[in-house]
């Protein structure tokens, strides 16, 4: 619930809904940038046999992205956003065409990570269970009266229910949950492939510390590095294996960070990482002499709570 407070009281506001599809989707297309930092691409793009795709973009990480949008519960949104998607992986070459002649990109395009979205006000059972294993974000939204919209990202499910006659049929049928195993990363392990232990076990710290913050962050590879996102990209973390040690740029706000043991110095510009302004290395050899893991996880903080 949302209440306006006027002279210390209280007024609730309530909830309205678009007048259309159609307006809920053109309204996240003019802000993606300012909700993702997605570039918005193309809409009601026309394809030969995976249908009319309602939005195409590219975030900051040279993802291609999928927006599917509903106005209410739809069931098969995500499954119609996931044959959007394999237009892209089927289409690579017609894909980057579209890119290279609406928008100015440097580098390649990054196929093996496409990014599904879903907008819409809840979702059935069957597209939440789908969500993780296409590693698609489901967004619900809260449109109010003083047209405040309120998006949040839908959790995965905490419990799945598993049943179980144990080794004989003859025994009565229980039901239980388990809970759900967190999914590793895709390719941690080809990133550290040549690495020392040590390296190793440091990143499996950090790599602990940034996903306990928060449910809704989100960890994904690409050929260079790792990611850590909530909407928007927060960390962007890179295996320097010549020198033994962890390359973390993280997100600030106008390039401030409270940094008291200047632990940080900032990204070269021709980077070209946008809001990504700060460097810190994170140093086998450093590592509890010059800073503690504390100290590193104060300015991911800083970072993370920028993406709220």
């Amino acid at each position: 619930m949302i209440f306006e407070i006027k002279k210390g009281k209280a007024t609730k506001i309530n909830p309205k809904d678009f007048k259309s599809e159609l307006e809920l989707h053109q309204l996240i297309d003019k802000n993606l940038e300012e909700l993702f930092e997605i570039r918005y691409l193309k809409d009601e793009h026309i394809t030969d046999k995976h249908g009319r795709i309602e939005t195409l973009g590219i975030d900051t990480s040279n993802r291609p992205v999928v927006i599917e949008y509903k106005k209410t519960t739809d069931k098969g949104q995500l499954a119609q956003a996931n044959r959007y998607a394999a237009w892209i992986r089927q289409n690579p070459d017609s894909f980057e065409l579209l890119v290279r002649k609406n928008l100015k990109i440097t580098g390649d395009l990054d196929f093996s990570n496409i990014r599904i979205i879903c907008f819409a006000q809840d979702y059935n059972m069957d597209d939440k269970c789908l969500a993780p294993v296409l590693g698609a974000e489901l967004w619900k939204y809260t449109y109010y009266e003083n047209d405040t919209l309120v998006i949040v990202r839908e959790e995965e499910p905490e419990d799945l229910i598993k049943s179980s006659r144990g080794n004989s049929p003859q025994k009565k049928l229980t039901v239980t949950k388990e809970k759900r195993e967190n999914r590793p990363a895709k390719t941690i392990e080809e990133h550290f492939e040549g690495t020392s232990k040590e390296l190793k076990a440091l990143f499996d710290e950090y790599n602990s510390e940034v996903l306990d913050i928060s449910s809704e962050i989100e960890c994904y590879t690409t050929a260079g590095e790792v990611l850590y996102k909530t909407s928007v990209n927060f960390v962007a973390l890179a295996v320097q294996k010549r020198n033994n040690r962890l390359r973390i740029i993280l997100r600030t706000k106008d390039n401030k960070i409270s940094d008291p043991k200047k632990l940080t110095e900032q990204v070269p510009k021709h980077y070209s990482w946008g809001n990504m302004t700060r460097i810190i290395y994170l140093d086998v050899k450093d590592i509890n002499k010059k800073y503690t893991m504390a100290d590193v996880m104060a300015l991911t903080l800083q970072a993370y709570k920028i993406t709220k």
